[in-house]
């Protein structure tokens, strides 16, 4: 198993829009530290974000719309993983102290490695700074040639 980890509270997030479309929308908020942790256990991470997203009732019918790439690339693995390998990164993550037991069959997550916020709840500052990223950023669409190419068709 792995060591238990203190994450320190103060330290680096990083964040994930859960629908990047939608202005209002939930934030997954990871800690750096807990990243660095499970890039090589990628179920490990899967399970541990559907715990967060399923505890913000993200992933309930006529819950908030999931339309992000990124997370949906973390969750992945859960498509291949048995009941019993769910079981026991959940084990695993409570080794690490990313997970605490909350009785016997649920637990409870540590808000300082994983959590999902309302955008709202982000400082104002990086708010701003991530909406100017966001609007000098390259648009994704086709390229210019290939959409002058289909407009005269």
């Amino acid at each position: 198993m792995p060591p238990h980890r203190i994450l320190p509270p103060e330290a680096d997030r990083m964040y994930m829009k859960v629908d990047p479309a939608d202005a209002d929308t939930l934030v997954v908020s990871w800690h750096k530290d807990v990243l660095e942790a499970l890039v090589a256990s990628p179920y490990e991470a899967a399970v541990l974000l559907w715990l967060a997203l399923q505890e913000a009732e993200v992933l309930q019918p006529g819950g908030p719309k999931m339309n992000n790439f990124g997370l949906a690339l973390i969750l992945m693995p859960l498509d291949f993983l048995t009941v019993g390998e769910v079981h026991e990164a959940v084990e695993r993550l409570t080794a690490r102290g990313f997970l605490e037991r909350a009785g016997q069959d649920s637990v409870y997550i540590d808000p300082v490695a994983i959590r999902v916020i309302d955008r709202r709840e982000l400082p104002a500052q990086f708010r701003m700074d991530w909406n100017a990223a966001k609007a000098s950023a390259p648009n994704p669409g086709p390229p210019p040639e290939a959409a002058a190419e289909t407009s005269t068709g």
